[in-house]
């Protein structure tokens, strides 16, 4: 993978690229030394989160081109893959989107060709389920659900925020606790319940599974869109609850 992504920087411009998976794992780069890897795995964490919830919002897009002062970013969307190319402002996108393919076409060849390539696309496996009554105390609770931290996703200059109204995440330690406080195991969806004015919306929730530090312990990252709906600010306390039964086959919403 890293061998197809230096052969990339053949197109005059390229400045460094990198592949990522749908979970914001960083797969192979081929940026400069001065671009550290932490950096790139910071960033990728971010863009995955904000690329995932662009593409429910427009459709499905498989590539976007942003522009910058002093550069522009490159982000082809693969099956279960991301690949993102830094490049000057002036570059050739003709000749830079006839090696991309090119490059696309070998990556998938050499996925396929792994010996187990599952773990590529696979999102790491949540830990054993543990009996509710084993959860840290740190884990706070109302009479229905678990009271998160709101956590709201900053605007940036290559998102739109208005159009992404149904997006959260919370980290894997956070969604290990909700799945025991409910003992469902893994879900997809959660009910976020605002109490202080009793509205809520029912959003996917993805897995943030790069947060070592526990940097969204105890919180649910919302889109701005999403906080103005339900009516919360930084720091406000929501409900979070899973939907068990009451669906078209009893476990709607898992």
């Amino acid at each position: 993978m890293q061998a197809v992504l230096h052969n990339l920087h053949t197109v005059p411009g390229v400045i460094g690229g990198l592949l990522t998976d749908d979970d914001g794992a960083v797969l192979a780069h081929s940026f400069p030394p001065v671009f550290d890897l932490a950096s790139l795995q910071g960033v990728c964490a971010n863009l995955n989160f904000n690329l995932l919830g662009l593409q429910d919002a427009t459709g499905g897009a498989k590539l976007l081109d942003l522009r910058f002062e002093h550069g522009r970013v490159i982000i082809k969307a693969m099956p279960n893959l991301f690949m993102l190319l830094l490049c000057e402002q002036g570059i050739n996108l003709q000749l830079l989107y006839i090696s991309m393919n090119v490059a696309i076409k070998k990556l998938e060849k050499l996925i396929t060709q792994m010996p187990n390539p599952a773990p590529v696309a696979a999102a790491p496996p949540l830990r054993q389920m543990v009996p509710a009554a084993a959860i840290p105390t740190k884990l706070r609770t109302d009479a229905k659900g678990v009271v998160l931290t709101t956590e709201i996703l900053k605007k940036t200059a290559y998102t739109f925020w208005d159009s992404m109204a149904d997006s959260a995440a919370v980290n894997g330690s956070t969604a290990l606790d909700i799945s025991n406080f409910f003992n469902t195991g893994p879900f997809k969806r959660l009910t976020l319940i605002n109490r202080a004015n009793n509205k809520s919306v029912r959003v996917p929730v993805r897995t943030i599974h790069h947060d070592k530090d526990g940097i969204y312990e105890g919180k649910i990252v919302l889109t701005l869109a999403l906080a103005e709906q339900l009516g919360v600010a930084e720091g406000d306390p929501l409900v979070a609850e899973i939907v068990i039964g009451g669906g078209i086959f009893g476990w709607e919403g898992i």
